[in-house]
Parts: structure tokens; sequence; C-alpha cells
């Protein structure tokens, strides 16, 4: 394995992943991880899609432990960087097509955004999620046609849902015993380079923004008001 290859692999995954349970029927896959090379993640994101819609969610499996160690080393809320894990993913899959100019400072705003949200996590309203069967509350926050969603009930994992096309409440989870379902070897190190190769030839496995070919009035809120920057925006 050459040293760009390394440096794209995780080590395997040492926890429990969850998914979408049996009620969803649609298309399923590894969307990524987060990790550094060679080591396990303390992130894994699976991806969750509709047949013949747009509408899906991800669902990210954070192990506490390892999470709040590298995320909170200097005693940061861990809460508040796991409502940020989610709302800057509600902040990327709510972008419309890369083919649509991004203005001038656009996605800046749009993380610092995020990382507002993310503080006031406590006041986030409230959905329910049923999780091995167990009916659990969930804190959701909803941008641009999208929403991101976490829940602190499980004992050693955070669980967090990014979607569009679908709503956060009722949905349901469960632990991922059939790796399969979603292509890949979960025993196995992880590779970027392959999750990619994976997704390119399944055109299914991705989610579409709410809007494609514009900008949603949630983003054009954080576009400057000079002309050339609207002018930009709606080129």
């Amino acid at each position: 394995m050459d040293s760009n290859a390394a440096a794209e692999t995780s080590q395997v995954v040492d926890f429990q992943a969850y998914g979408l349970d049996e009620k969803f029927h649609g298309f399923r896959w590894v969307d990524f991880f987060e990790g550094l090379p060679g080591r396990p993640p303390w992130a894994l994101w699976l991806g969750h899609r509709k047949p013949d819609t747009d509408g899906g969610v991800r669902v990210g499996t954070l192990p506490k432990q390892r999470y709040e160690s590298v995320m909170c080393p200097n005693g940061k809320d861990p809460l508040a960087e796991v409502a940020f894990s989610g709302a800057f993913g509600v902040v990327n899959v709510t972008l419309p097509d890369s083919s649509v100019p991004r203005p001038d400072g656009l996605i800046p705003a749009l993380v610092e955004h995020a990382e507002q949200q993310a503080r006031r996590y406590a006041d986030w309203p409230i959905v329910w999620w049923s999780i091995e069967g167990a009916e659990v509350r969930a804190r959701v926050w909803r941008f641009a046609g999208g929403w991101a969603a976490f829940s602190t009930a499980l004992d050693d994992v955070y669980l967090v849902a990014v979607g569009a096309g679908m709503e956060p409440q009722n949905l349901s989870f469960e632990p991922i015993t059939d790796d399969s379902a979603y292509g890949i070897d979960l025993s196995a190190p992880l590779d970027l380079g392959e999750l990619g190769r994976q997704k390119s030839v399944r055109p299914e496995a991705w989610l579409p923004p709410p809007r494609r070919d514009g900008f949603h009035p949630d983003q054009l809120a954080f576009v400057s008001d000079e002309p050339g920057a609207v002018e930009e925006a709606g080129a």
C-alpha cells in the first residue's frame, strides 16, 4: 500500500454502527467516515435514499468516548460538537449543484451560522425517534429545506441524522447486523478511495439538495447586499 492510499484508509469500525431499520425501503451505502489514517474512525456515516425520490437521510454513529477525546480535548461541550456535526452536514447537503456560483463569503458565513446554532442545541425543538424499539428524544434544527438532529439516548454512541425530503420525526434506527446491505465489509479497514468508487457506479448513492438550481432563502440571507454579490448568486 502506498503512502497516499494509507492516508485514506482507516482501521476497522470497532463500535456498533446504526442505520434506519427494516421499515425503510430504499438505497443504502456507506457515505463517509471521520478518523485518522490507520486508526479506528470516530464517526461513521451511512446513507439512505428513498427510491424514485430525492428524499433521504444520512445517519452518523459517533462513539462517545473517542469522539469526545478527539473533539473536546480542552473541556468543550461535547453536545455542541455533536450538534455541529449535524448542522455542518445540513449546510453541505442543502447547497445547490456546484454549477451554481457561490457568492463570495457565503460558505464561511454558513459554517459560522451552523456553529452558532450548534451552541444553542438546548433550544432545538424535540422530536421522537425509535432506537431498537425504545422511544427516545432527539433535538432537531431545520435549515434551507433540510434538517439535522441528534440523540444522546444510547450509552456508548451519539446518533446524528441529516436529512432532506424526509421528515425527522418518528424515524426508527437499529444496529447494523448485515453490512452487505450497505455494500461494504465493516470488519475490514475503510478506504475513502474505494468508497468513492462504489458511489461513482451507484448514481442513487447520494442525497440531492432540496434545490439543485439555486439557493434557498435561508442561504440567501447570508449573501452580501452588494450588487455584484447578488448578481453572482442569481447567475
